[in-house]
This record gives structure tokens, C-alpha cells and sequence, in this order.
């Protein structure tokens, strides 16, 4: 565990001065990027967090830092004309802080011809549009990317190797990207507890013109275990099959590992003079329960006007509550089995989450890499729907609710 990432930190600052003296100009280029922010909340029931993997939390009577706040370095380094190296390493808050969870990028770009490109190491999660720029709040007006399409997928990157093809045309650019790797995702708070994905394979189409864009992304994974409760839950239920012939079956069905995961993207941008219209929309299902399909999205509505920007966002997560009862009547529910038959139904509710959000926020460009922002969200929680939000007991206890957060920021690049 690292006890002093500042120190850390100090020392890669250290030695990426020592490179830049000995380096030959122009071969270097050293950026970075930050983001200092707090939030509040009028609940302590309906806790903010960024994503599933956070234990820290924004709650009522008191501002929270560490869920939005992080610093990160980028190193891009040129080795031949068509070959470079990019590293980019962000601390913020998470279970495990070492040299392994702060790489976030990691990998040499070889440009083939202009049109051609592979990059192999470890890459962005290029499974939705915000990939490349997730932590980089200064590239997007809002204080953080919509929790309802981000914050269900806490995975930064993967270990791989991608290829990409761009191709002009008159009036767009087209832009194929394929990947094939392996990562892993830490859904857990508090607990160091990732799910491995293997032969993780992406497919993206992208058109790109000056007033709009539109990216169509397709990802398909295979998840190589459990978190530590499913795994528990999963295993309890095979334990029944001396009583419901059913047993086995439902067991291997709750389980994540070697379940088939899907991931789906559709974003598309128009600028309209000074207005700016995006939105994205996500589709994600697996062969297992505990990953039931899932639609979410949002729609945002900018305005620039001059060194401000105004902003109004919709967002949302649909997916069905599941009731034991009906999904499984076999399923023998009495004194004995009571309290795992709860289990199940957390184990099918945690990632299905049920919530939308309305947030205005307004962006002010201090200086060209300096802005601050200023966001506030009204979230309306279904019951059985709260997997987003940090809170004490199971999801299946949760009842519908509303939650307002206050996000402040400042975000900044160098």
C-alpha cells in the first residue's frame, strides 16, 4: 500500500525533471491535468459517490473532497517519428493506492501510415465516449461525467492492444477502432475486491465532422470471478439442491464467473452557433442474474457566452426490480432459508440500478487551462435502485427517495 502517494508523486516529478534535462528537446512533453472539488448533500440516506468502486462519499452537514478531487501527469514521449510512448498516472480516491492502480495509461503508439495506427499496453476503457477524458475535467463542462452512463463501469483502463483506421471524406472524418485485452474492475467500497474480465474485445465506428459527431461502440467481456458476497450467495444456493432440484442450476446462474458481459454505446454532439447538444445512451446485459440488462443515458443542453458556459443535463439508469418470488417460484422460502432468499435478491439488485438525475451547473473560464464550475443535481431514487449511491444496509431494503447535491470545482490542466 502506498502510505505517501505526495511523496510518490514528488519523486516521479523528481526523476521526469532529471529525464527533461538529459532528454533531447522536442523527444518529452510532460502535461497534467487536476480537478479540486467538494459536495454536499441534503441526505444522509441517498450518499453521492463518483462511482461503484468509492467508499469515500458526499453527505448532508459537511463538504467531501476525496470523491471528485484527483491530480494526474501525462509523459508523452517521442521515440522514432512514427513511434511514441504515452504514460499518464492519476491519483484520486480508491481502494488500493500503488504504482499498478495509478497507471492509468501505459503504452507505445506506432503509427503504421496516416491512415493506420496500433498502440499496445494499457489503454483507456474505450467502451464509451468520455473514455480518454473520464478524470480530465477541464475537457467537458460539467463538474464530473454523468454517474448514470459513467459511474456503473468504475474500470479506467485495460491491458491490450488496439488497431484504428481514420479516413477523410469530404464533408467527415471516419475513424474504426478494434481492441482486444484483459482488466479488471474493483465494484466494492471500503474493500479491495476486483472482477477480472477476460477476452475483453471492442468494436467502434466514429464520425466526425466540425458541427457534430456521432460514435457507435460495442464491447463484449468475459467475467473471470465473484466478489467476495456473490460468491457467498452463490455457493449457499447450490446448498439447497438436497431440497429443490432447481438449486445447481440458479447457483450458476447467479454467478458472474465466466458470464458473458455486453456493453453497448451510442453518443452523438451538434453544435448550433452557441449552443451545444450531446447525449449518449448505453445498453449493458449478461447471461448472468447479477448483471440483469440495464438502459441508461443522459441529454445535455449548453450554452456558451464568452468565457461562461450554462448547462442543463438529464440522466438516467432503468432496469427492472427483481423479486425472487416471481423469477423463481421453486425456490423454497421458509424459516431457514429466509435470510438468504434476501441475499439473492441483493446479489440481482446491487448493479441494477434505478435512478435519474436533473442537474444546471454553470462553467467559468478563468484562464484557458483554468475553470470553475458550479453544479447542482436533483436525484429521484426508485426503491430497490440506490446501487450508485453510498449507504448503511442492502439495496433491496431502499425505498424511492430524493436526493440534492451541491458540486464546486476547480479544474485545471498544465
Amino acid at each position: 500500500m502506498m502510505k505517501k502517494p505526495y511523496s510518490f508523486f514528488a519523486a516521479i516529478f523528481s526523476l521526469l525533471l532529471a529525464n527533461c534535462t538529459s532528454a533531447e528537446q522536442n523527444k518529452l512533453d510532460i502535461s497534467g491535468f487536476g480537478t479540486l472539488a467538494t459536495a454536499t448533500a441534503d441526505t444522509n440516506k441517498y450518499q453521492f459517490r463518483t462511482d461503484r468502486s468509492q467508499a469515500e462519499f458526499a453527505k448532508k452537514d459537511g463538504f467531501a473532497y476525496k470523491p471528485l478531487s484527483l491530480i494526474g501527469v501525462q509523459l508523452d514521449y517521442s521515440v522514432t517519428s512514427n513511434l511514441d510512448f504515452v504514460g499518464q498516472f492519476v491519483y484520486r480516491e480508491q481502494d488500493e493506492q500503488n504504482l499498478d492502480s495509478i497507471t492509468q495509461m501505459a503504452f507505445l503508439r506506432y503509427d503504421i501510415s496516416p491512415a493506420w495506427q496500433v498502440r499496445a499496453g494499457r489503454l483507456a476503457a474505450d467502451i464509451f465516449h468520455f473514455s480518454d477524458t473520464r478524470d480530465v475535467s477541464i475537457a467537458y463542462p460539467w463538474v464530473k461525467v454523468p454517474t448514470e452512463v459513467y459511474g456503473i463501469v468504475p474500470a479506467r483502463s485495460f491491458d491490450g492492444a488496439d488497431i484504428s483506421y481514420t479516413a477523410p471524406f469530404s464533408d467527415f472524418n471516419l475513424s474504426i477502432k478494434g481492441f482486444w485485452g484483459s482488466g479488471e474492475s474493483d465494484f466494492t467500497s471500503g474493500d479491495y475486491s476486483p472482477i477480472t474480465f477476460n477476452d475483453l474485445r471492442s468494436l467502434g465506428i466514429e464520425f466526425v465532422a466540425f458541427d457534430w459527431s456521432v460514435a457507435l461502440k460495442h464491447t463484449q467481456t468475459e467475467a473471470k470471478n465473484d466478489n467476495a458476497d456473490s460468491a457467498f450467495v452463490s455457493t449457499s444456493v447450490a446448498q439447497l439442491q438436497p431440497f429443490w432440484s432447481g438449486a445447481n442450476a440458479f447457483a450458476d446462474s447467479l454467478s458472474l464467473r465466466g458470464a458473458t458481459i455486453q456493453y453497448t454505446s451510442l453518443y452523438f454532439n451538434r453544435f448550433l452557433g452557441d449552443w451545444d447538444l450531446s447525449g449518449e445512451l448505453s445498453y449493458i446485459d449478461s447471461d448472468s442474474i447479477a448483471l440483469r440488462p440495464s438502459f441508461n443515458g443522459f441529454l445535455n443542453l449548453s450554452y456558451l457566452y464568452g468565457a461562461h458556459t450554462f448547462y442543463a443535463l438529464y440522466s438516467f439508469a432503468e432496469a427492472d426490480p427483481y423479486y425472487l418470488s416471481e423469477e423463481q417460484p421453486g425456490f423454497p422460502i421458509n424459516a431457514n432459508t429466509a435470510e438468504l432468499a434476501i441475499f439473492v435478491e441483493e446479489v440481482a439488485s446491487t448493479l441494477a440500478h434505478r435512478q435519474q438525475s436533473f442537474s444546471v451547473g454553470w462553467r467559468w473560464d478563468l484562464r484557458e487551462n483554468l475553470a470553475f464550475k458550479a453544479q447542482v443535481e436533483r436525484t429521484d431514487i426508485k426503491a430497490r435502485g440506490t446501487g450508485l449511491r453510498a449507504r448503511d444496509g442492502l439495496v433491496v431494503d431502499d425505498e424511492e427517495g430524493v436526493a440534492h447535491t451541491l458540486f464546486l470545482a476547480l479544474s485545471f490542466s498544465f
